[in-house]
């Protein structure tokens, strides 16, 4: 089974999990208020479990017949659909366990009569229900096209107090497709130019899949302005495509991918090293390797390290062999993060903690980029777009 399938149907079954909590909990607080329009309520149930479940299903339909599954196949509409319901019904979990915990306890420890608080919970219920559909098909719109900047500043107290303040771009998973298409990656531009970067950094995947996109990709990092360049690593969708290909398109628009090695770059008369890391699924960096990269270093210098996939390994060797900053991506900020209670869950986790936002390891700050694009749903909840600026100055 292809892979984006198999995760799709992963999906359906929490969906299928979570719709059946909610079901229970609809159709019963629907006998309590109103069962007049019963039926109503249920072709509404019903249309629902149509649109969440449809693209799952058909999918596995076609793989069954045909032996294969080809995502951009499928309307977008049904799509975003199945992606929706599970962010939908994700939120309603909240609210089912609240409901069921709250209203026991109310009925024992208040005088209010059993039945009325019922009918009050069910009403409630259905409001909530009605609220969370909008709020989350709105929040969902908003989260998937926007784009928005971070801020960071990181104090240096080992480099000399006569160095200029270095404003570094950190931005990632462009992944140029049928989704990120050429006017959105032409904003994303516009936003890094507009912060005027002295050096940009790229943590990989150009593109989602095949090579139908990498020029518009390419073209759209050419387009960035910056002091002293852009520089890349590849990501696992560009090393599972064309790594050399993708390499060389890069290098055309005058961004410089980074193998396994550091670079320097003068910045107003001081050292700056950047080390990039290929860094994948597919290939990971030798210990010996990493070490001999990490002790190629210059006194006072300020060192910059930033792969695809950052690992435990590489975080705790950088931080005791005095880089700097440190730069990840891959996580795409957690793309859907559902909230449960107040803990943000997301599949990325299962891979590492560091999903979104920044940490400071003792003397060093770890970014996180949430990127552009997509990669197996084409939405975003709670992990919208971005673009990471981060200065570094003397302490």
């Amino acid at each position: 089974m292809p892979w984006s399938l198999r995760m799709v149907s992963y999906a359906a079954i929490i969906l299928l999990f979570l719709f059946i909590y909610f079901s229970f909990r609809y159709f019963r607080s629907v006998k309590y208020i109103d069962t007049e329009h019963a039926g109503t309520y249920k072709f509404l149930y019903g249309l629902a479990a149509v649109l969440f479940f449809a693209y799952p299903a058909w999918g596995l339909i076609q793989y069954g017949f045909t032996g294969t599954h080809d995502r951009y196949g499928f309307p977008d509409p049904m799509i975003y659909l199945f992606w929706y319901g599970l962010i939908f019904s994700g939120v309603m979990l909240n609210w089912c366990i609240l409901h069921d915990l709250l209203l026991p306890l109310l009925k024992k420890f208040t005088s209010y009569p059993a039945q009325w608080l019922q009918v009050q919970f069910a009403r409630l219920f259905l409001i909530v229900t009605v609220a969370t559909l909008i709020f989350t098909a709105s929040k969902l719109v908003w989260d998937t096209n926007r784009i928005t900047t971070v801020s960071l500043e990181h104090t240096i107290q080992s480099i000399n107090p006569d160095f200029t303040p270095l404003k570094v771009i950190h931005i990632a998973d462009l992944h140029a497709d049928s989704y990120t298409d050429e006017q959105k990656m032409a904003r994303y531009v516009d936003r890094i130019n507009q912060l005027e970067p002295d050096l940009v950094l790229f943590g990989g995947d150009l593109i989602t899949s095949g090579s139908a996109h990498v020029e518009a990709g390419a073209t759209a990092l050419g387009n960035i302005e910056s002091t002293y360049g852009t520089f890349a690593v590849l990501g696992d969708h560009d090393y599972w495509n064309n790594p050399d290909s993708i390499t060389e398109v890069l290098d055309r628009h005058d961004v410089r991918v980074l193998w396994d090695e550091n670079l320097r770059i003068d910045h107003n008369g001081h050292s700056v090293k950047i080390t990039g890391i290929t860094q994948l699924y597919s290939r990971n960096i030798a210990p010996v390797s990493l070490n001999t990269l990490l002790s190629d270093r210059d006194k006072n210098a300020v060192n910059i390290l930033f792969a695809h996939q950052l690992t435990d390994r590489m975080i705790e060797q950088s931080k005791v062999s005095g880089v700097h900053l440190i730069l990840g991506a891959h996580t795409h900020g957690g793309q859907i993060r559902i909230p449960f209670f107040f803990y943000k869950a997301t599949a990325a986790r299962a891979e590492t903690k560091y999903v979104n936002g920044s940490w400071i390891l003792d003397q060093m700050l770890l970014s996180i980029n949430n990127g552009l694009g997509f990669t197996l749903s084409p939405v975003r909840y709670n992990a919208p777009a971005q673009v990471t600026m981060i200065t570094l100055k003397p302490g």
